[in-house]
Parts: C-alpha cells; structure tokens; sequence
C-alpha cells in the first residue's frame, strides 16, 4: 500500500533524485515508508531540538515512529517525538497543538507527554540535552530513595519499589513471590530483616476439587471429591526463607496463581469448586499416610501430585517409544521394498540416523534373499 510521501522525500525528488536513484546515507525507496529513510548510521550522526531548546541525538528515534491525527510523526517529516525528560503534570504550550490531548500514563503514576523535535545545526553537547535532564532526575531520585529508606528504616526493597518521576515519590511494596523467581542472587532480604538461608527448597499445598458427575437413567448426579497432595507453587526451588515468607505474606497471591492455572476447567465447569489447602514451606513434601487412609475412607480420591507427574512422565515415554518403533518399522518396509539406491540422498541420510548402517546391511541382504526365493512370473502366451 502506498503512503503519502514523507517529506524528506519530496525535498529529494525536488533536488532531481529518481526511486531508483537512491541518496547517500539513505534505505532504499519503499512506498509503504512514503519513500526514502534514514540509515541509522545516518540519523545518529543528526542532532535535534524539542520545543524548550533541549538537544537530542538522533538515536533517540531509531527505533520506529508514532502515527497520531493522521501524521506520522518521524524524522523524515522532521517532526519525531520523545518523552519530555521533566515529566510535568501540566502539559506543556511549546508543544504541538495536535499533541496536546497524547499522554501516556501506564500503570504508575507518571505522566508522559510526547514532545515533537526538529533537526538543528546546533552540536550536540550533553550540557543543556534530553540525557543531561533524565540523569537529573534518577539522581534526584536517588536522593529522594535514600529518605524514604530512611523513613522506613531500611524495611523496604529498591527492586521491590517504583518511582513515580511525575509526583517524585517512592511507592514500595513485598511480594516474595517476585523474590523466588527474579532475586535469586540476594543474599540479605532488607524487608524481613534477615539473612536468607542457603537451604531451598518449595511451596507446597494441597488442592481439594468437588464436582457433580452428571447421572443417566435411573443414576441420580452425585458430588464427588478428589485432593492432590504435595503440589509445588515454585517452578524451581529457593531459600526456605522466601518460600516461608510466601506462605505468611504471599498466601493470596498464591492461590490466585493456582486458580489462574485452572481457569479453564473452572470456565467449562460451573459445579467444580477448587480450594488451596495447607500451604506450606518444606526442603521435600512428605506424606501423612494415616490421613490419606482417612480421607480414601471417607470417599475422597486421593492422590499425590510426584505419583501423578511421574506416571504423566512414564506415558509420555511410553508414547515417545511407540511413535520411534513405528518409524522403525516404517523405515524397515521402505527399505526391503524400494531397496537402497533408488532412494534419495535425504531419504537415505534419514534412515541411516533411524537404523544405522548394520540394519541397513541386514535389511538389504534380507531384501536379496527374498528376491532370490521369490518364484520367476510365469511367461504370458503370445498369440502371435
């Protein structure tokens, strides 16, 4: 689809360049782009300017454009725009009108307003530029962090916290679960005030279901009950005392990740009813087999989650080996019918990984010797 030409395009047709004619410093013609674009050797060699006289290299815009009220808002058309670095409240007159109504706020509280810049003969310095301003405010919220740790008394995480550069304020939360999966190098944990210790291990919890099994005829529906036990909440282990603090702070959050897992069945099922229980933190699961007797005797199957995973593994293995002797025995047929040479080359390399070379030899002479036994076709009687 052809775009509107972008106008650093139309200076070039002007200057008497042809589509086949490419510039230096330029991508080759493409309609969809509205013409000629800057190689990015190019456009990082190019200085620009925001409307309050901030310098900005041309890297800044090298990854793609915005298209807003039906302009494309680029480089080419010397209009690309860029995150005010100070991040106002209030948007600010300098900009573009047409931009007056685009800001983005996200899901932290910072307001950003997109400023539309222009190219400049002015060289670039990073006295007075959009870098200069954005190092300005991570120091300044570094600042701001050192009083809120203080504030807090040193309980609160820098990983675990946001900064919100529109209100310059530090917002700092705990959720452990984030500790098991992403700060797996930490080694004191500035929220529980605590050494982390070097033993790991896991989440576990019980999951209890009750459905209703849909009776037929004469069979009334009846509720049914199954628990399985030992599942683990963590894909990989860590310090025994994050999966403690899950179980003390992180409980809900937990069960709401185990609920997402089963949304599905919840969705296709109106009467299944899925609870978490006993969640807990231990090196390995250990089972209560007195209670499992208990809870079979009073009509609820019972399972383990280990048992479960290794029987899954056990079938898929089972599967995996079925599927490799069919092909085997695929392979063996192709052979003792078409022979060896008359196959292709590809044909052939994939059957020797299959079979390897002393079955291929068996194979063929095993096609020989049938051939040998096999009766001449008798001569078909001519009649002339």
């Amino acid at each position: 689809m052809c775009k509107e030409l972008n106008e650093l395009t139309r200076r070039l047709l002007a200057e008497g360049y042809t589509p086949e004619d490419t510039p230096p410093g330029m991508r080759e013609y493409e309609d969809y782009e509205g013409g000629w674009t800057y190689k990015y050797q190019t456009l990082r060699d190019m200085v620009f300017e925001t409307p309050c006289g901030l310098l900005a290299k041309g890297e800044h815009f090298s990854n793609g454009y915005m298209s807003w009220h039906g302009i494309d808002w680029r480089p080419e058309n010397d209009n690309p725009v860029l995150p005010c670095p100070q991040f106002p409240s209030e948007p600010c007159p300098l900009r573009h009108p047409l931009l007056e109504s685009e800001k983005l706020c996200g899901q932290s509280d910072d307001i950003v307003y997109q400023c539309n810049c222009h190219q400049t003969d002015r060289p670039y310095t990073f006295e007075g530029s959009v870098d200069e301003l954005h190092k300005q405010v991570w120091q300044e919220a570094e600042r701001r962090w050192e009083i809120f740790q203080a504030a807090h008394k040193g309980r609160v995480c820098q990983r675990q916290s946001h900064y919100g550069r529109t209100s310059k304020t530090w917002r700092a939360w705990y959720r452990p679960m984030d500790c098991a999966h992403l700060y797996q190098g930490c080694i004191h944990c500035a929220v529980l005030d605590k050494e982390l210790s070097s033993k790991k291990g896991n989440v576990f919890y019980d999951l209890r279901k009750t459905w209703t099994h849909k009776g037929f005829g004469l069979f009334p529906d009846e509720q049914r009950t199954s628990v399985e036990k030992g599942c683990k909440l963590l894909d990989q282990t860590a310090s025994l005392t994050v999966c403690e603090a899950i179980v003390k702070y992180g409980h809900q959050e937990a069960v709401r990740r185990v609920m997402l897992e089963h949304h599905r069945d919840l969705h296709f099922d109106p009467s299944l009813k899925i609870e978490v229980l006993n969640l807990r933190a231990a090196r390995m699961d250990t089972r209560d087999i007195i209670q499992d007797l208990r809870d079979v005797a009073g009509g609820i199957q019972v399972s383990h989650a280990a048992d479960n995973l290794k029987a899954a593994k056990e079938q898929k293995r089972a599967r995996r080996e079925e599927a490799r002797k069919r092909r085997i025995r695929k392979a063996e047929k192709t052979i003792l019918e078409s022979g060896w040479t008359s196959l292709e080359t590809s044909k052939q390399c994939q059957l020797g990984k299959l079979l390897g070379g002393k079955r291929i030899q068996e194979l063929l002479r095993q096609r020989e010797d049938m051939k040998a036994r096999k009766p001449p076709e008798e001569e078909q009687l001519r009649l002339f």
